[in-house]
């Protein structure tokens, strides 16, 4: 009976000699090539669905260990060298102040086009390297710390509500310390030496997103809704000579529809009611095309010298 159970053993675990033996007799290279297939159907299978998932909670534990003022998530992150494209998915920043959240997306560096480092930095007809397409982004604004900061040290409140961080105290005790004079530092004239050479426009394409401006302790949140929005962004010289060069953001924006909508989770009293109400709340303003025109001065930088009773100096870069 032993003898027996082990023969079943032996047959049932064959050795490496009648592996080979099995292997020479049943042609070896057909087998090899049905493993080699398999695996390779898997790592395809891997590749497509799964990889660039795993990147991004590789790249979402390493940004939040060294990001510490707010929580920043990335579902899915992948990119290709030689079209230049970055691709990612459910991406969204939340810190105590705002929140943005993209459903998907992805952009392209055009790192073919021909570099010139001697370019007009302001040039709104450069090449465009970077463009930037958005689907489902949403940007909410529900408190402001800052201002509550600055509120509560103007009058001298004890800082209840917020726990103020270790800059905006090492600011204050700067601002106790005596004046000192400042020299204004405008930005540098090497086209090399700024960003702006290699990127001088931006395009981006939003598709369905959302603006919101409120939280839970208002009766009503504005919100701003869009379909479709086509932005150009560049820069030009700024309008002061103090100031580094002017921000300038063109575009349209398509089936614009601005409203107030009852905040979710509000438990106080609606002593003022909308007087017309259109799908989720009141609307305040609707039209099919917004163009918008926005610019805005960049500082210049202010550099310590000395004590009051130091002069200004002045020079080609300092004023």
């Amino acid at each position: 009976m032993d003898g027996h159970v082990a023969k079943n053993n032996e047959s049932t675990f064959p050795s490496y000699v009648d592996l080979d033996d099995f292997l020479t007799k049943h042609n070896s290279n057909f087998i090899w090539l049905l493993v080699a297939t398999i695996l390779s159907c898997g790592w395809i299978i891997y590749l497509t669905y799964y990889n660039s998932r795993n990147i991004g909670l590789i790249l979402t534990l390493i940004i939040n260990r060294l990001y510490k003022d707010g929580y920043i998530h990335i579902g899915s992150f992948s990119f290709s060298v030689l079209s230049g494209k970055v691709m990612f998915r459910d991406v969204y920043y939340i810190n105590q102040d705002m929140s943005i959240r993209i459903q998907d997306g992805f952009l392209i560096f055009r790192w073919w086009k021909m570099y010139n480092p001697k370019q007009k930095q302001h040039d709104p007809k450069a090449e465009t390297r970077l463009y930037v397409t958005v689907n489902g982004f949403e940007f909410h604004v529900y408190n402001r710390t800052d201002l509550y900061a600055r509120l509560q040290e103007t009058f001298g409140l004890e800082p209840t509500l917020l726990t103020p961080k270790k800059d905006e105290e090492r600011g204050r005790e700067d601002r106790n310390k005596s004046l000192e004079s400042v020299n204004i530092k405008a930005e540098s004239q090497d086209p090399a030496s700024s960003w702006r050479s290699l990127i001088p426009v931006i395009k981006v394409n939003i598709s369905t997103g959302r603006l919101a401006f409120g939280n839970h302790y208002l009766p009503q949140t504005l919100c701003v809704n869009f379909e479709d929005a086509f932005l150009t962004y560049a820069t030009k010289p700024p309008s002061s000579h103090l100031d580094q060069y002017m921000h300038i953001v063109k575009g349209s924006l398509e089936n614009v529809r601005v409203m107030l909508v009852p905040s979710p989770r509000y438990l106080g009293l609606q002593t003022d009611e909308p007087p017309r109400l259109m799908g989720e709340g009141f609307v305040v303003m609707q039209s099919n095309d917004v163009d918008i025109y926005y610019y805005q001065d960049e500082p210049g930088m202010f550099i310590s010298k000395g004590k009051l009773g130091s002069h200004w100096q002045e020079s080609e870069d300092h004023y």
